[in-house]
């Protein structure tokens, strides 16, 4: 099973591959959505309809905010939550801790990111503001409504610190122990249900069903063995007293396990940008595949999926972070004008036309 000593990362060694999934949300219903978000039962959300040029097909999407064609701003809360992750043989996986030849604690490193502070944002050579890396994304795919506008989707913390929760890895879990050197590093596999049920419980303990709680550990993904991994994050929502519950979940990885890139917030782009797209799981797209970590075809709008594994640069307080391109929603519904910056189909440009239908 093992690759030579030389492979150059800890994936290539056990030949292992970062992917993302969707869990399937639990007794939502799409149609109330809309209502709960105006009342106070679930996270601020919009209905649009969108044509493609590609079925002749009209499509109704769901995201979070406000709706770009009207140019409103929303702010969503966040809860902060940072799972240390004890193993049976005595390993802890702490996020309270500096990663890998790091000098500040993951958690630092996370909630102190772009994902959550203001930077600099360039689109294919639009500047699209000093703002959140998500909301620089939401207001570049639908730049031809937003430029100029006041549009964003923002996120804030519900709490002053991240909520430190202590974790004993379920029952099965895998722990492989490298230490800290190259490609060596100290990796949590878990059973992703047992994980799942763990999230859920603490965002019904720290959560509203208007925040979207963040369960975010150090070096654990998630697999159902050493031979099946590794799911890197997933976001999902579930029915509960009050309304409907959103989350997201993700694991902040040191260099050196994945290929160059998929480190620090790379998975948590991708979740978060898929939340704030597609937050009920249930906007359906013209097929695609065959790219990203998609081998065959999907039919939803999940904006990391095509792009999984390509990162992007953002600098920010003296750390280089890498967060993963996502594509725009023309590129997933084809749609007759292009809406995004600079006349291309994800944010950094690496999509430069849409798919014909997958087969």
């Amino acid at each position: 099973m093992l690759a030579p000593a030389t492979a150059a990362t800890l994936a290539d060694r056990y030949g292992w591959k970062p992917v993302f999934y969707v869990p399937p949300t639990r007794h939502v219903d799409p149609l109330m959505m809309q209502l709960q978000g105006a009342t106070g039962g679930t996270v601020p959300n919009f209905t649009i309809k969108v044509k493609s040029a590609l079925t002749k097909t009209t499509y109704i999407v769901n995201s979070v905010g406000s709706d770009p064609h009207k140019k409103g701003s929303t702010t969503v809360q966040y809860v902060p939550l940072a799972l240390r992750v004890h193993f049976s043989d005595g390993t802890v996986l702490d996020p309270t801790k500096p990663g890998c030849n790091d000098t500040q604690s993951v958690v630092k490193r996370f909630y102190n990111s772009p994902l959550f502070n203001n930077v600099p944002l360039t689109s294919n050579g639009v500047n699209v503001g000093t703002t959140q890396v998500i909301d620089g994304f939401q207001r570049a795919e639908y730049w031809k409504y937003t430029k100029g506008s006041n549009y964003h989707l923002l996120l804030s913390p519900s709490v002053k610190k991240p909520i430190v929760v202590d974790i004993t890895a379920p029952s099965g879990s895998l722990l492989v122990a490298g230490g800290c050197s190259g490609n060596n590093h100290d990796l949590g596999i878990i059973n992703p249900n047992a994980w799942d049920s763990i999230v859920i419980g603490l965002a019904n303990k720290y959560a509203k069903t208007t925040q979207l709680p963040l369960a975010m550990a150090y070096n654990v993904v998630l697999g159902y063995s050493s031979s099946q991994c590794c799911i890197i994050g997933y976001h999902s929502g579930y029915s509960r007293s009050g309304g409907t519950q959103t989350y997201a979940v993700g694991a902040y990885t040191d260099p050196g396990i994945f290929s160059p890139g998929v480190q620090d917030i790379h998975a948590w782009t991708h979740e978060i940008g898929e939340w704030a797209n597609d937050p009920f799981v249930n906007n359906a797209t013209p097929a695609w595949g065959h790219v990203g970590q998609v081998s065959g075809c999907q039919n939803n709008f999940e904006v990391g999926d095509p792009l999984t594994g390509t990162p992007f640069i953002v600098n920010y307080k003296g750390f280089t972070y890498h967060p993963q391109e996502l594509a725009f929603i023309s590129w997933f519904y084809r749609t007759s004008t292009d809406w995004g910056t600079g006349g291309k189909y994800s944010f950094e440009g690496t999509f430069t036309s849409t798919q014909p239908l997958c087969t």
